[in-house]
C-alpha cells in the first residue's frame, strides 16, 4: 500500500430481515449488482469466483470468494485495488456476510476488515451503512 496514513479497522453493521437464511444467502451470492453501488463484473456465487467492482475510472477492486458456508456465511477478499484519485489501496480487505436465523427472521452481519485512511473512517462507516442498511435491506425487503 503506497499511502501510509491508514489504519486497519474492523467495522460491522447488522440488519434484521424477515426472510430465511436460505433466501438471503441466495441473494448475496447471485444478486450483488442489485444492491452494491459500484459497477459489477464477473461471478460471485461459488468458491474461488472472482469479480470486479468499478466506479467510473477512479475506483477499482478485484475480489475473490474465499469462503462459503451455505446459508450462513460468505467472505470476499480484495485481491487488487486502487482509488486513482489518491492511489489508496485496500488490497487484503475481507468483507464478510454472516447470517443467523432469529425465529422467522435472519440477522445479517456485514464486516469490513481492512485498511482505511486515517481521515476517512467516518466515510467508511457511511458507505458500509448505506450498502447494508439501505441498499441491501431495501433490495431484500422489496422497498426499492
Amino acid at each position: 500500500m503506497e499511502n501510509k496514513n491508514y489504519r486497519r479497522v474492523n467495522y460491522t453493521v447488522s440488519i434484521m430481515v424477515a426472510k430465511s437464511p436460505t433466501e438471503i444467502f441466495s441473494h448475496i451470492l447471485n444478486d450483488v449488482p442489485k444492491f452494491w453501488p459500484e459497477e459489477f463484473e464477473g461471478k460471485s456465487n461459488q468458491l474461488n469466483d472472482q469479480f470486479v467492482f468499478k466506479s467510473g475510472g477512479s475506483h477499482y477492486s478485484k475480489n475473490k470468494v474465499i469462503e462459503l458456508v451455505p446459508n450462513k456465511k460468505v467472505v470476499w477478499l480484495v485481491t487488487e485495488s486502487i482509488r486513482r484519485t489518491d492511489n489508496f489501496e485496500w488490497t487484503g480487505t475481507k468483507m464478510t456476510f454472516e447470517l443467523t436465523p432469529k425465529g422467522d427472521n435472519t440477522l445479517i452481519r456485514f464486516t469490513y476488515d481492512g485498511p482505511v485512511l486515517e481521515n476517512e473512517y467516518d466515510r467508511l462507516i457511511r458507505v458500509c451503512d448505506m450498502v447494508i442498511t439501505e441498499n441491501l435491506y431495501d433490495f431484500l425487503t422489496g422497498a426499492t
